[in-house]
């Protein structure tokens, strides 16, 4: 059985990988698509599956786009876990932003990221009992 443990984890800003912009490119487009287009529905967990990007649109939130990142060579140990606003992935998708503050795991064998403080890292943060 496993236990939650959770680890402490560093909060800064993190460059945005050229991989992850040109698929937030295409989730914007996705989303501009599904304002015109009522048989395209983003509003479930993998909903979007876009390059190197997979998740959807959950409820009004401020930050209703609940995404995975999955690097290139590194997808799992290296995930990022994000939350973001319809003008954030436009943002990060046309370079606007090149950088972003992510919670990191500290665990040298583990690259996993995420946006909220009080997300947990499957690798990191569990015990077996």
């Amino acid at each position: 059985m496993r236990r939650r443990d959770p680890k402490p984890k560093d909060h800064r800003k993190v460059q945005v990988p050229d991989e992850l912009r040109v698929s937030l490119r295409e989730v914007f487009e996705l989303i501009q698509q599904a304002k015109h287009d009522p048989d395209i529905v983003l509003d479930f967990d993998d909903a979007i599956q876009v390059g190197a990007v997979c998740g959807g649109r959950y409820g009004k939130k401020p930050r209703p786009y609940v995404l995975t990142y999955f690097p290139q060579g590194d997808t799992q140990r290296g995930r990022w876990y994000l939350t973001l606003h319809r003008t954030e992935i436009e943002d990060i998708g046309d370079g606007r932003t090149t950088e972003i503050r992510m919670y990191c795991c500290t665990s040298p064998e583990c690259r996993c990221k995420f946006r909220e403080a009080d997300d947990t890292c499957f690798y990191c943060d569990y015990t077996e009992e």
